[in-house]
């Protein structure tokens, strides 16, 4: 069914009146009455009857007249719609945040897009999990985009990684402890206290791991756990010490962090499964949020 004819059709039933609508729609009477005589064969029922010099809807014009209606502006809709999508300026977007990516990180990322682009209309679905799983996700297409821990330089086979904030790790100690005075503190120094460990799912934990394998450090792990407030409140209530991105997100009272003489450097990537294949609106979010942290002083700590 052509979809002008559809246009024509609705014109000619509003007004009723033949030279009225063509001119309305810029055309000649010759082509509007083209227009729905095809129509009219296609349906295969008369869709105006003349009254005089006029014409009228018949019956099954009128019943016509409202589905045409409805469907020639949800057409215009979804053409609307995906010309926005084709521009990147709407659409879903499913990112995924590794658990140790603080949680005000992307609701700061998000109210900053909403700001710049008032006009987008891109609904949000966060989800939150341990690297691997987030990698799980995204390869599955569940995910558009995921915010993952890395190691330096470190490439994931299948993935397109964008550095996106290179952090280092310090030693949260309740505060009070007698390491908190240090100007740094060595990790030799903490084997005589006890730690607190990320879960071996973490991504983290494999980033530690090395960096105590690299320097032979040999911790006496007291409590495993995957969350990172709870880390931070085991620290505060005096459970033990742990190694902790450094980051103005994980701020909190009751705690200290000092910095570690050892290189425990790691990098926060953006993850994708092909950038350049994803959506618009994938693509446009992606250089948002590493723009948002070049333009926040987040990319270096």
């Amino acid at each position: 069914m052509n979809f002008q004819h559809l246009e024509y059709f609705n014109e000619l039933a509003e007004t009723q009146y033949m030279a009225q609508a063509a001119e309305k729609l810029g055309i000649s009477q010759p082509t509007l009455s083209y227009a729905v005589k095809k129509l009219e064969e296609e349906l295969g029922v008369p869709l105006f009857e003349r009254e005089g010099r006029n014409i009228r809807l018949t019956v099954y014009g009128k019943v016509f007249k409202e589905y045409s209606e409805a469907g020639v502006q949800q057409i215009k809709e979804g053409r609307r719609q995906l010309s926005e999508m084709a521009l990147g300026e709407s659409g879903k977007l499913s990112i995924g945040v590794a658990e140790i990516v603080a949680h005000k990180f992307i609701t700061d990322v998000i109210k900053d897009y909403r700001q710049v682009n008032p006009e987008y209309r891109v609904d949000f679905n966060l989800k939150r999990a341990v690297t691997g799983k987030l990698l799980d996700m995204l390869q599955s297409g569940e995910l558009d985009l995921a915010i993952v821990t890395t190691r330096p330089g470190e490439k994931i086979a299948g993935f397109d990684l964008v550095p996106m904030m290179h952090r280092k790790l310090e030693l949260l100690l309740p505060a009070g402890h007698e390491l908190a005075k240090q100007k740094s503190v060595s990790l030799k120094q903490i084997e005589q206290y006890p730690y607190l460990a990320f879960g071996e799912e973490h991504a983290l934990a494999g980033i530690i791991a090395d960096v105590f394998a690299k320097n032979d450090i040999h911790p006496q792990i007291s409590s495993v756990t995957d969350d990172v407030r709870t880390l931070v409140d085991l620290v505060i209530i005096g459970e033990g010490v742990a190694l902790l991105p450094k980051s103005k997100y994980h701020e909190s009272s009751g705690a200290i962090a000092v910095p570690v003489t050892e290189d425990t450097s790691y990098t926060i990537s953006l993850a994708s499964r092909n950038l350049s294949q994803e959506p618009k609106v994938a693509q446009k979010m992606a250089s948002f949020i590493v723009e948002f942290c070049q333009g926040h002083d987040l990319t270096w700590s």
